[in-house]
């Protein structure tokens, strides 16, 4: 990977920008739910996340994932300290709302570079947005098999400051997977 220009990376996002729902349906990830309203993990999908996240998990996530999901070169991404998972890569911080939020995004993003090729060419900034929403894809923890839920909103802080929040947690070990400004939270 070579250090592209600010007008070359806008470039090849518009380029290589994908229609998410389109590409994940094509990839197998996702399929129609019965009624074919909303859209869930295929079954394959969710047992090839399900395995890669107990892998990750024992290992840990370091700069090659991160690099990986993000297509750049490892020595551009560094770990920064905050309270809640982030990476700088290039001049930005990108930010988990916890280490679950993370573990998930990256099993998500290993299972998809295996599943299809094209994933490599979708911009890194859309593939990162893409594993934020497929975190809402789980009904069931992958880590105790509680039922995933939207908890009450609250204020908490984060890197810009005091705001309030709706969480997306797991009812039974409390995981956090996500977390929105109330109003802005999308319906399963």
């Amino acid at each position: 990977m070579t250090e592209r220009t600010a007008a070359d990376r806008i470039a090849y996002r518009r380029e290589n920008a994908v229609d998410p729902e389109t590409f994940l349906l094509e990839a197998d990830a996702v399929t129609r739910t019965e009624d074919g309203t909303n859209l869930q993990f295929t079954d394959a999908f969710q047992r090839a996340v399900n395995t890669k996240l107990e892998t990750v998990d024992e290992s840990g996530v370091d700069s090659h994932h991160i690099a990986a999901l993000f297509g750049v070169d490892v020595e551009a991404v560094s770990r920064v300290d905050r309270p809640t998972p982030a990476f700088k890569i290039r001049h930005t911080i990108r930010n988990w709302s916890s280490d679950a939020a993370l573990l998930v995004d990256v099993a998500v993003d290993c299972v998809l570079r295996e599943q299809t090729a094209e994933w490599d060419d979708v911009p890194g900034r859309q593939r990162y947005r893409i594993l934020q929403s497929l975190r809402l894809f789980q009904e069931e923890c992958p880590f105790c098999a509680g039922t995933v839920v939207m908890g009450d909103p609250g204020s908490r802080p984060t890197p810009t400051g005091e705001q309030e929040l709706t969480p997306v947690v797991c009812d039974a070990c409390d995981r956090l997977f996500a977390e929105f400004v109330p109003g802005s939270v999308p319906t399963k």
